[in-house]
């Protein structure tokens, strides 16, 4: 087998992970990844499902960031919207094998899948950095707030604060809070911790880019 065909396979599971782990984050109803609480907020006000909302604020993300002069490559753009959209879609595929198996209802498994949620994402992204160069828009788009302002905390900050903002005005407008709780704060200041862990930990050996 090929070093292109395994990162390849292992680019295809990381994000069938993250995919998973922002699954069983939804599930727990403990608090999403920022970008995820937006979508479970904007499910309740409009029609399409979950996935659908990440793929729409994928795209918003790829919007915000050619406004501030990101260019990519068409083809980087276009892979990168396809990744979005299989993201999506296998989100609200494994938040459906999870209502047809099981929803705990105990805080203690519900924290327990908060654990393994976010455990799974952090597995993802440190084996998707290193697999693959075709990132997810919103990926892109913390890069450019990166670039902007020199300076990544700050960029981070910001990049957080555009879901987290739509999470609030929905919260605000319906008086109910949805996807918004201690595993959103968690995420936010554990993720990266547990990224730099697993980076220690997982070592892929990404396949040379042909000219």
């Amino acid at each position: 087998m090929s070093e292109q065909t395994v990162s390849n396979l292992w680019f295809i599971f990381s994000i069938s992970l993250n995919a998973l782990g922002n699954s069983f984050m939804v599930i727990a109803q403990l608090g999403s990844a920022p970008w995820t609480s937006a979508a479970e907020n904007l499910v309740t006000i409009f029609p399409p499902s979950i996935g659908v909302w990440i793929i729409i604020l994928h795209i918003l993300s790829f919007i915000i960031s050619y406004t501030m002069k990101n260019k990519l490559p068409v083809d980087v753009m276009l892979k990168s919207i396809g990744l979005a959209i299989a993201f999506g879609l296998l989100i609200d595929l494994f938040l459906y094998f999870h209502e047809l198996i099981f929803v705990p209802d105990k805080v203690t498994v519900r924290y327990l899948y908060l654990f393994i949620g976010m455990n799974f994402i952090s597995i993802a992204i440190s084996i998707y950095f290193q697999s693959s160069s075709i990132y997810l828009p919103t990926d892109f788009l913390l890069k450019a707030f990166g670039r902007k302002f020199s300076n990544f905390t700050v960029g981070t900050i910001i990049w957080t604060a555009i879901p987290l903002s739509i999470s609030l005005v929905i919260v605000l407008y319906r008086w109910e809070v949805i996807g918004i709780g201690p595993g959103t704060i968690l995420f936010m200041f554990i993720n990266g911790i547990l990224i730099d862990m697993y980076n220690h930990w997982i070592i892929i050996r990404k396949a040379p880019q042909q000219a």
